[in-house]
C-alpha cells in the first residue's frame, strides 16, 4: 500500500540523528511512500539555517520519497537550485513552477529577474 507523507517524515530521513529515523526507515521497507512539493517546500523551510548540498540532500530524498510525477520532481529540483544560488524557499519555487510549466512570471519581485521564466513586471511601466 503507498502511503502520503509530510514533512515530519522527510526530517526523519534527512537529519543524521532523529528520534522518528528508526520507524521512518521501517515504513521504507513495508510500503511505498509519496508527498507533494509542498512538503519539499517546508522542508527546506526548516533545513534554510543548516549548511547542506541542498540540491544532493533533495535529489536523493526524491529517490526515496517521489512527488507526483516527472514535473513535480522537477519543480523540487530547480527550486533547491534556485535557493542555493540565493533565492527565498518561496520564491524558488514560485520560479520553478513558472519554468516547469514555461510561463512567463507576473511579479513585483526583482529577484526573478536572474532566473530562466521571463519576469513580467507587475507594478505600472513608466508608459502607464
Amino acid at each position: 500500500m503507498t502511503v502520503f507523507v509530510e514533512t515530519d517524515f522527510l526530517l526523519a530521513i534527512a537529519k543524521d540523528d532523529d528520534w522518528l529515523q528508526e520507524r521512518a526507515e521501517d515504513v521504507l521497507d513495508e510500503r511505498e511512500v509519496v508527498t507533494s512539493p509542498f512538503a519539499y517546500l517546508e522542508l527546506l523551510l526548516v533545513l534554510e539555517r543548516h549548511q547542506f548540498n541542498y540540491v544532493r540532500l533533495f535529489a536523493n530524498l526524491l529517490d526515496v520519497v517521489p512527488v507526483g510525477d516527472e514535473n513535480e520532481q522537477q519543480v523540487v529540483l530547480k527550486a533547491v537550485a534556485y535557493f542555493e544560488d540565493g533565492m527565498t524557499p518561496f520564491d524558488s519555487f514560485h520560479a520553478a513552477t513558472a519554468e516547469t510549466r514555461s510561463l512567463p512570471l507576473l511579479s513585483l519581485d526583482k529577484a526573478y529577474e536572474d532566473v530562466d521564466p521571463e519576469r513580467l513586471p507587475l507594478e505600472p511601466t513608466a508608459d502607464e
